[in-house]
């Protein structure tokens, strides 16, 4: 709220107060021409009661945010804000007092003591008490706002990413090897042709399944690539040799979906595979770390970097753990993904 709306809301809080009290002791509300003074008073205090709370807020708010304790925060905004008002009250009824701002000949002193003090003070401290509970809403809406605009910025982040992994495994390219390897089986073996046919549906079906998963499970995961596996087997035959070595004990872990079969896409297409010297993949995992290793068998003459895949599977590992992908490439490509627990 603008300093230009705050200034009536003072005002107003501080009109009603006289009010209040005064009407509570004549059964009237103050005259306008006669009671001035008091009025013009009652604005005074208002506009700098209201403008120094809100100061004191504002200060609070960057030593002692509600975010660090709502509790510690709430009751020292409350008493802050009573001792600034009670202070602020003091000081100006002095100086009405001294000044003659202010008639005291309305007020019976007895009564002023006892009575519109005492209800000056509870009005105050409920009104304190108030303002304090508003603070407090006004920080858990925009937390919960901002934390919304994080959650939907975070899941369409996601999806972003994952429509890349999606991308890669639905290009033109693999479809098109996909048919040239269906093509040639059709003649010479009709059950392989029928079961490459069954496993490349099952790997697409894989695909579209989890478009908009953030996550699945280890298990589904290795399902997935067992028959993305055939499919390297049927092309390749003995040239590429992939090996899953991870116990049952982790299958329960979760894992971005395609992150495997994009590293073992990777390592088929960074390599030069051949009968003569194989491509061979191993998957291992621990309790810390999924790890993909492969042989280096020569670079293809035209290829794209590693760096793309790797960095999409990056960029969603981030969004479920602090651990960081590990990239090892000596005589070994190697991988190491951190676990995430389910």
């Amino acid at each position: 709220m603008s300093k230009l709306l705050r200034l009536p809301l003072f005002i107003i809080v501080g009109l009603l107060f006289l009010f209040y009290l005064y009407y509570a002791e004549f059964d009237s509300l103050p005259n306008l021409i006669q009671d001035f003074n008091l009025y013009a008073f009652t604005i005074i205090i208002s506009i700098i009661s209201g403008f120094g709370i809100y100061a004191i807020n504002r200060w609070l708010n960057q030593k002692l945010p509600w975010r660090k304790s709502i509790l510690s925060r709430f009751s020292t905004g409350l008493f802050l804000d009573f001792l600034f008002l009670g202070s602020l009250l003091i000081l100006m009824g002095w100086l009405a007092n001294i000044t003659g701002v202010i008639n005291y000949e309305m007020f019976p002193e007895d009564m002023f003591i006892r009575q519109i003090e005492i209800k000056l003070i509870v009005l105050s401290f409920l009104t304190m008490f108030v303002l304090t509970l508003v603070e407090f809403n006004t920080f858990s809406y925009n937390e919960y706002s901002v934390g919304q605009i994080r959650k939907l910025r975070s899941e369409r982040k996601q999806l972003e990413l994952q429509f890349e992994a999606l991308k890669s495994q639905l290009s033109p390219h693999y479809l098109f090897n996909s048919m040239n390897t269906i093509s040639s089986l059709v003649y010479r073996d009709p059950h392989v042709a029928e079961n490459f046919i069954r496993n490349l549906a099952d790997t697409f079906n894989y695909v579209l399944y989890t478009k908009e998963t953030t996550v699945v499970s280890l298990s589904e995961e290795i399902e997935a690539l067992k028959d993305y596996g055939y499919l390297l087997n049927i092309r390749y035959a003995t040239a590429v040799d992939l090996k899953i070595e991870i116990n049952h004990e982790y299958l329960d872990r979760s894992i971005p979906p395609l992150t495997l079969q994009l590293l073992v896409e990777n390592a088929v297409k960074h390599n030069i595979v051949s009968n003569d010297n194989p491509l061979k993949i191993n998957i291992r995992a621990t309790d810390e770390e999924i790890i993909v290793l492969n042989n280096k068998t020569g670079t293809p003459s035209k290829t794209a970097s590693h760096r793309v895949g790797l960095d999409n599977i990056r960029k969603r590992y981030s969004f479920f753990t602090a651990q960081e992908v590990q990239l090892i490439d000596n005589d070994y490509f190697e991988v190491k993904l951190p676990m995430i627990n389910a």
